[in-house]
């Protein structure tokens, strides 16, 4: 039966409701408080920078380090361009005191100088300035002098230029507003002696003194931050009889006691001898006096500066105080957080079993049998509607009426449903007006006392509606939540939901309901009495989470509301993250909105109040401020490793995990359901929860500013897909980019991933012939030779890192080739827009090595990272723009790492290379050659990582370049004798190159040049070649590899490596020897699928396509059904049409 709604048209016009609109402030809110909080974050390791005050630095060579300055004297003066030393005066003592102020010592060691009337110089650190300027100000009040330590003690010698001049300026700034006077002494933090002053160093004390500053070593080294003893400290301390020293002391980076003890000592006995105890700048001065004719300035002491430059330089300061009330904010909510979830923690396991028991022990009463009308709102649903109508009206429970309200569908999901033909189902049309509006007129034309709602995608098992309505035998019972369950579990977005849906949601419910405040009856399987619908108002349009709106009201109205986990119905859930953040973005945000809505129950009396105090209470708790607060244990867990106790940390988190581990254990066994996807837990952890935490926040933002979202309807994966006009005509997309079944800008072909490596895109369609097609005229699809070029480079680098065979480089340049590959699919993308093109490749490119850094870095650093970079230096596995920064133990690993870096590159420079090359196509190929032998046959000014990055450009640019002659159709325009007598010529220069090679050694990837040469003749060759690939599409598992090898390619060479690395310890467990090469072989291939399995994901995720744990493809991809069809003649295929027509 179908019933036709219309709007009556004498209906006086529905005042509508005032809306604001605040489509990105959100967004922006949302970017601005998460660029806040990284920015203190960084601040605060900024100015937090561990430091090993018994750090001893090597001395390097000293070539050009003058012979005056090593023989010379602790103060080294090379302002205006001169080179100059200076000792004290005989007779005098100038102490120095570095890495403070220190809130415990220093003015433990000002009372002992205040006590004996001596001066002294602090050399202090810019952090420590502005967390304590009130000790800066005492220090300068007492007529002591201050210099510079730098602002987070950095070995300043291994700084660039422009760091080494921040730190100076930095604490420069901060001393300036702690006390109002400014210094032009400067000391190296790991400093040493004058004779111990190194190139290195000398080029950044010449650096100092182009900024004005003086450079302070010592003459005699307390070496009190090793706590020899007061006696020996004061030994350390004391100068050769008669002679001035520089003192080296510490007021602070540990305990003290000893050096203010050995100091009290150490100034009398000093005076007693007849010494002078002076400042820094005023021996220096009287050293000049002595020695100087020429009037030469003297060192001015602490220099005051005006107000207004005293307040200009409070940026630091405040930076860093407001930074260090951050962390300790975040150290209080990581506690208020961790007692959160431990109460939420202990509440489940005690409260959720005990319900479970208590359900076995009884029954609701007697079975229910009245009939139940069922309401399924419906909008655009056809993807799902049928099959469930179908286990709705094939229920066990006798009496069930199946309403189906169609909200205005345009796709034809009122006419599937009539199609059907069932007796039991009755079919409503209306106007669309949402969700809410549907089922109240659902509602409205049920037949009967018991309602049963269902969203229009979710399927129910046979006897569900009947244990469904079971609790109605007991009278209080007013609702009833089922048990809602993923369908679609295939992929980690998959079993991701499933495990929150166990674990978050009806482990939740389990614990509300023995609180008596259940807060939400699910819209996938809910049942109400109607009285009880009619009496609360029915459905409400004031929130998106109607389904918590009027379960909260039931709660108020003294009605009991119940949890059935037998009543089972399966949904599907979002397979992209889009149709994920949208659909808990509305939920998160319909929630808030609820909450609000009844905020004021907390005042009422009776049930409503009951539930007003206890259960909005324990909402907010737990489901608001706990995920809000969440992201601080990763937050903290993350800055622990890095810049607190890496092991403590590590040991936290494992901890915390553990606790997880646990409830979801209970929650699984309580649900009956396999333990299997809970191996996904620990990855959940740090992927999913993030989204979540996001997720909530922004609905929280979206609350504050007052927007107002509209229903999103979820995106079905049977929803046909819909083109840029909307339309879909006969089953075809109109506009959409959708072609015989090849998806032009996506990702997968036919259902299989076909596209998952950085150097891929869609390639050319194979033409009719079953060759390999050619680069004009190149449509949509795949090219099996490229795909196959790919695989065999994959190997290739596999079986080379493995046994280092040198010959492996002749028989196949595999970095070459892939390279080539490479620069031809940039070139079909350059194509379209140029923007896009780049923007594309980094997405595809980054995530990967975003999910080493996060695995490799802890790693380095648990392992004692030694010569960790100061965080501006980890900023490369963000970009690499350079070689990422890593320790020795994982060089194994990271040192693959080159390829990113250069691919990054050449992505960056293609727009400009692509103009250059259709300008001068033979210049701009040889450019890079030439470029690559310039420099490995001169010396140029380069080093470190530039060099590096210039001489990968070089070496493998010319490759780039012939792919993107491949794409333009200029290579198989040039006569085939031509380009192999070219080729021919490069494979020799290679060789010759090789064979010639000064250093020795037979591996191309060692020598630059010939690897360019070599490289360019072999890709010559092979991207000229159009073989017949028909021989693939018949050997379907090889067919397959291929694909697969494709869609992990980024991630098997990321983690080819470390999976080696690994191999020979697990090798040796397994007694892999007896199998000789072979068996470490096959474990590391093992590893590196087991590698694959865990962090592939991240490829599809990158590529915009459905995340899924393997990435087999399942069917035959697009590009093999061409190739198999073009390998039939066309007589035999129309032969084998006729039969099936």
């Amino acid at each position: 039966m179908t019933v036709t709604m219309r709007r009556p048209t004498s209906s006086p016009p529905r005042r509508r409701r005032r809306v604001r609109l605040a489509p990105r402030t959100s967004w922006v809110v949302s970017g601005a408080l998460v660029t806040v909080l990284v920015s203190l974050l960084l601040v605060e390791a900024y100015a937090n920078s561990e430091f090993t005050p018994d750090h001893v630095r090597e001395t390097g060579d000293q070539g050009t380090v003058p012979a005056e300055i090593i023989s010379g004297g602790p103060v080294i003066d090379t302002t205006g361009g001169q080179a100059r030393s200076y000792r004290m005066p005989p007779r005098t003592i100038a102490l120095t005191f570095d890495d403070g102020p220190d809130p415990v010592w220093t003015p433990r060691i000002l009372d002992v100088l205040r006590r004996h009337g001596a001066k002294a110089t602090f050399f202090v650190v810019g952090s420590q300035v502005a967390r304590h300027p009130d000790l800066v100000a005492r220090i300068t009040a007492e007529g002591h002098e201050l210099g510079v330590h730098t602002f987070s003690h950095p070995d300043a010698t291994v700084l660039p230029g422009w760091q080494r001049r921040l730190e100076y300026t930095q604490t420069q700034m901060a001393i300036m507003n702690a006390a109002g006077v400014r210094t032009n002494l400067l000391r190296f933090p790991y400093s040493s002696r004058a004779d111990a002053v190194d190139d290195e160093a000398w080029a950044a004390i010449q650096q100092a003194g182009r900024l004005g500053y003086l450079t302070a070593v010592n003459d005699t080294d307390s070496q009190d931050w090793a706590r020899p003893g007061v006696d020996a400290i004061m030994r350390n301390m004391t100068p050769p009889d008669g002679q001035g020293a520089v003192v080296l002391m510490h007021d602070a980076g540990g305990d003290r006691a000893q050096t203010v003890a050995a100091l009290d000592r150490f100034i009398p006995a000093m005076l007693g001898r007849g010494y002078d105890f002076v400042t820094v700048g005023h021996g220096v001065n009287a050293t000049r006096d002595e020695t100087d004719e020429d009037g030469v300035a003297a060192v001015p002491a602490n220099r005051p500066v005006s107000e207004a430059t005293r307040w200009r330089s409070g940026s630091v300061v405040t930076a860093v105080q407001v930074a260090d009330l951050f962390i300790a904010t975040l150290r209080v909510l990581f506690v208020v957080v961790g007692l959160l979830m431990l109460a939420r923690t202990l509440l489940l396991l005690v409260l959720a079993p005990r319900l479970a028991w208590r359900r076995r022990r009884g029954y609701w009463g007697p079975p229910v049998t009245e009939p139940v009308s069922i309401i399924v709102p419906a909008y655009n649903e056809q993807a799902g509607i049928v099959a469930s109508v179908r286990s709705l009206a094939h229920g066990d429970h006798r009496g069930i009426e199946v309403v189906v309200v169609d909200d205005g569908s345009t796709d034809g999901t009122a006419d599937l449903v009539e199609a059907l033909g069932l007796r039991n189902v009755r079919v409503i049309r209306k106007p669309n007006g949402g969700k809410p509006s549907a089922l109240n007129t659902g509602i409205a034309h049920a037949s009967h006392e018991i309602i049963v709602m269902v969203d229009g995608d979710t399927v129910f098992e046979r006897d569900s509606v009947r244990r469904l309505v079971q609790p109605f035998a007991d009278p209080s019972v007013g609702a009833v939540a089922g048990n809602v369950k993923v369908a679609n579990r295939r992929g980690p977005l998959g079993w991701w939901q499933h495990i929150e849906y166990v674990i978050g949601f009806n482990l939740d419910r389990r614990l509300y309901e023995t609180l008596g405040c259940m807060p939400t009856v699910p819209g996938a399987i809910g049942a109400f009495r109607r009285r009880v619908l009619l009496t609360a108002g029915g459905m409400s349009d004031d929130t998106l989470a109607e389904d918590t709106d009027i379960t909260m009201a039931v709660l108020r109205a003294g009605w009991r509301v119940v949890y059935e986990k037998r009543a089972r119905a399966w949904t599907e859930a979002p397979a992209s993250l889009t149709q994920l953040w949208r659909q808990r973005y509305r939920w998160s945000y319909g929630t808030m909105q609820a909450m609000w809505k009844h905020r004021r129950a907390a005042l009422d009396n009776g049930p409503s109040g009951r539930f007003g105090r206890l259960g909005l209470p324990m909402l907010a708790l737990f489901g608001v401020a706990l995920p809000l607060l969440g992201p601080v244990l990763d937050v903290m867990a993350l800055y622990g490793l890095f810049f607190l106790g890496a092991t403590e940390t590590a040991v936290a988190w494992l901890l915390m995990l553990a606790v997880q581990a646990v409830t979801a254990l209970v929650a699984f066994r309580l649900d009956r359901e396999r333990l299997l996807p809970l191996l996904a837990l620990p990855l959940q952890q740090f992927a999913y929860r993030q989204l979540m935490y996001l997720v909530l926040l922004r609905s929280m933002i979206t609350a504050l500013t007052g927007a107002r979202l509209r229903w999103r309807k979820l995106k079905r994966a049977g929803d046909p897909p819909t083109g840029r006009s909307g339309d879909v005509v006969g089953g075809t997309v109109v506009n959409a980019g959708v072609m015989n079944g090849t998806v032009m800008n996506g990702s997968v072909v036919d259902g299989s991933v076909v596209d998952g490596s950085v150097m891929d895109e869609r390639q050319v369609q194979p033409e009719a012939t079953g060759r390999s097609a050619g680069p004009v005229g190149a449509g949509a699809g795949r090219d099996r030779w490229f795909d196959t070029l790919r695989a065999l480079a994959l190997t290739r680098v596999i079986v080379y890192h493995m046994w280092g065979y040198a010959w492996l480089s002749f028989a196949f340049p595999a970095m070459g080739v892939m390279f080539a590959l490479g620069g031809s699919l940039m070139a079909r993308s350059l194509d379209r827009t140029s923007v896009q093109a780049v923007n594309g490749r980094l997405r595809r490119l980054l995530p990967a090595l975003w999910m080493l850094g996060a695995v490799l870095v802890p790693l380095m650093v648990w392992q004692g990272w030694s010569d960790r970079p100061a965080w501006p230096g980890l900023l490369t596995w963000l970009v690499p723009i350079a070689q990422p920064a890593g320790s020795a133990w994982a060089q194994d690993v990271t040192g693959v790492l080159w390829y990113l870096v250069t691919y990054l590159w050449l992505v960056l420079l293609s727009p400009v290379l692509l103009g250059l090359y259709r300008r001068w196509p033979l210049p701009t190929v040889l450019l890079p050659l030439a470029a690559v032998v310039l420099l490995q046959t001169t010396s140029p000014p380069l080093s470190g990582n530039v060099h590096s990055v210039v001489v990968d450009l070089a070496t493998f640019g010319a490759c780039w370049l012939v792919g993107f002659a491949h794409r333009d159709g200029a290579l198989h325009r040039v006569p085939l004798p031509a380009l192999i007598l070219v080729a021919t010529v490069c494979l020799g220069i290679g060789a010759a190159w090789t064979m010639t090679n000064p250093a020795g050694g037979f591996d191309l990837n060692d020598i630059p040049p010939a690897q360019a040469f070599y490289s360019l003749g072999f890709v010559l060759l092979l991207l000229r070649a159009r073989p017949p690939m028909a021989w693939l599409a018949r050997a379907r598992p090889l067919d397959q590899l291929v694909t697969w090898l494709n869609s992990r390619a980024l991630t098997i060479y990321l983690w080819h490596n470390a999976a080696i690395a690994v191999c020979f310890v697990v090798g040796d467990r397994l007694d892999a020897w007896r199998l000789g090469r072979a068996g470490y072989l096959a474990v590391a291939l093992l590893l590196l699928f087991v590698v694959v399995l865990l962090v592939g994901w991240v490829e599809d995720v990158s590529a915009r396509r459905r995340p899924r744990l393997v990435g087999w493809p399942t069917r035959t991809p697009a590009a093999t059904t061409h190739a198999i069809r073009a390998s039939v003649p066309a007589t035999a295929r129309q032969v084998r049409a006729s039969i099936w027509t």
